[in-house]
């Protein structure tokens, strides 16, 4: 039987987590709990692939936001890389993922405390805000089984920004992506799964139902 012991990254600056087996034999699956922050590098941080997203998709990447704003302690990790204007933040579960990359999947913490994955990796993330910055009302619509209509929503986006075509494109071609016709689809799939990680109010609260390898443990 394995059992699951938490390593805090938040004090042991990004440990990631493995397995190891006791001294009695049993299976110990070590994994990383905690946030941290991945900021843009200084260097690219005037970059206009940055203002695009914060303007089009209301994605603002973290430049100087530390963990401490994020009142909040997730398992198991969450490397957050952005906000939107209201202060909700993005990142990726379980480490630090690449657009090239799918091993790690998207999650979202709100303000008001909810949380789930919104997609598989970072590329399929960053396809669903490019070309459907209005997910969020997609999921508010869903859920009070109110009806919309996409073409719609998608055409409002346009009213207070008449270049969105156009910076829509400009972000695709920058990063390489493309639209990908089932992005909603898989939305509302992860959304309404149940979420592979747990949101608490603070490690204290974490420690409550879950063992943590204390930091001396690596000294001994």
């Amino acid at each position: 039987m394995s059992q699951k012991l938490l390593i805090d990254v938040e004090e042991k600056n990004k440990a990631r987590g493995y397995g190891f087996i006791s001294e009695n034999g049993e299976r110990i699956e070590a994994i990383s709990a905690g946030k941290i922050v991945i900021p843009v590098p200084e260097n690219e941080r005037d970059l206009k692939i940055y203002k695009l997203f914060a303007e089009n998709c209301d994605l603002v990447f973290c430049t100087v936001q530390t963990p401490d704003e994020f009142q909040f302690y997730p398992v198991p990790e969450l490397s957050i890389f952005a906000v939107d204007h209201k202060g909700n933040c993005f990142g990726t579960i379980g480490g630090t993922g690449a657009v090239a990359g799918d091993d790690y999947p998207v999650g979202y913490v709100n303000r008001d405390g909810t949380y789930g994955e919104i997609s598989d990796n970072l590329k399929e993330f960053l396809q669903l805000v490019t070309y459907y910055p209005y997910w969020r009302e997609i999921i508010r619509y869903e859920q009070t089984e109110a009806p919309y209509d996409i073409s719609a929503m998608e055409m409002k986006q346009t009213e207070n920004n008449s270049q969105y075509f156009k910076h829509q494109r400009e972000i695709a071609e920058t990063l390489k992506l493309s639209k990908n016709p089932k992005s909603i689809e898989l939305l509302l799939t992860n959304i309404k799964s149940t979420p592979g990680f747990v949101i608490y109010g603070s490690k204290a609260e974490a420690q409550m139902t879950n063992v943590f390898w204390e930091i001396r443990s690596f000294d001994c």
